[in-house]
């Protein structure tokens, strides 16, 4: 019976375009890391290269070159060349984790920023003003068919009065009594659980009274 006008809603939602500018930062940030993490990628290639070639020295040493000492010397000086470089490179792990640290801190303020931006557009959607509106036109609504119950009621209460006045009558038909006591024209309502609107202001309304907290808010231009 009563709808909610939501077209302007659906139609925000449908042209949303939100956080461009964050994507975009977000695309320099990826860029600057992703050379970090190829050097990442080199390095640990570079280690597994070393380690594979250390093994195979180490053996050629031992095998092959135990009896020259010539060769058995050039092999060892190999090997130290490796552990060498393999120090490097690890050191140079520790220092790239450093560079992504870094990298991070540089670009940290500039994403904040622009994310902040960004996010502050959700702010068009003004809730709590929607949901005072709303409310008090649900309120008011059933306040008003509530009354017009009540109104079309009252011409027949006169002659209703007849058959409740008698005391006699009415002690045998309580059930009479009942349909027409003062709430019987109050709209059906239970709560059937949490509600942005509270249960008072609601049984304010099904009795054909606008709750005195319900005043109807005040709408700005545009919206």
């Amino acid at each position: 019976m009563l709808k909610i006008d939501r077209s302007a809603v659906d139609t925000a939602i449908e042209n949303m375009v939100l956080f461009t500018a964050s994507i975009e930062v977000l695309a320099d940030y990826e860029t600057e890391k992703q050379v970090l993490v190829k050097r990442g990628e080199g390095f640990s290639k570079r280690i597994s290269e070393i380690r594979e070639e250390h093994a195979g020295t180490m053996i050629d040493r031992e095998t092959v070159a135990k009896d020259s000492t010539s060769d058995y010397i050039y092999l060892s000086g190999k090997m130290k060349q490796l552990d060498d470089e393999m120090k490097i490179i690890l050191s140079l792990q520790d220092q790239l984790k450093e560079d992504f640290r870094e990298l991070r801190q540089k670009h940290l303020p500039i994403i904040q920023g622009t994310y902040r931006n960004d996010l502050s557009a959700k702010s068009e959607f003004r809730v709590n003003e929607t949901v005072e509106l709303v409310r008090y036109e649900l309120l008011k609504a059933i306040a008003d068919y509530a009354r017009e119950v009540k109104k079309q009621q009252q011409p027949l209460l006169p002659l209703i009065g007849e058959f409740l006045d008698d005391e006699e009558l009415m002690s045998n038909n309580a059930g009479f009594r009942r349909l027409f006591s003062s709430d019987s024209t109050n709209l059906s309502y239970f709560e059937a659980g949490k509600s942005v609107i509270a249960k008072n202001h609601v049984l304010s309304s099904i009795n054909g009274n606008l709750h005195p907290e319900i005043r109807k808010p005040q709408v700005k231009d545009g919206e």
